[in-house]
């Protein structure tokens, strides 16, 4: 796991609600062949969530791949997207996608800012 990568990945607006998307299972698939327990996307269904290209859509994806923030499966003619299991047990998505506003009350009740 590259933490680099994986941050420099989701520097980007796009990508990181993308990954915030299939975290929280916010974006619904028009795919048949992904079950509703496995929390997959393909890359139709990000643009019909984001409204984006589909061009634009497979080079964000590609660079979730890069980084090893998501993998892929063949399943026929789809190919779907799915989070790294690896990094979700990490804690590291907790990390990033922890609400500003409850971070700083954990911090002011640890202690640190207090």
């Amino acid at each position: 796991m590259n933490i680099s990568k994986i941050c420099n990945a989701l520097g980007n607006e796009v990508r990181y609600q993308i990954v915030k998307s299939l975290k929280n299972r916010s974006i619904g698939t028009c795919c048949n062949r992904i079950e509703y327990y496995e929390n997959g996307i393909s890359v139709g269904d990000v643009v019909n969530a984001t409204g984006l290209a589909q061009s634009t859509v497979s080079q964000h994806i590609k660079v979730l791949l890069d980084a090893g923030i998501i993998y892929k499966e063949k399943r026929g003619q789809w190919t779907c997207f799915f989070l790294n299991g690896e990094i979700i047990e990490s804690g590291l998505t907790d990390q990033i996608f922890v609400n500003p506003k409850e971070q700083k009350t954990e911090e002011y009740i640890t202690g640190r800012f207090g």
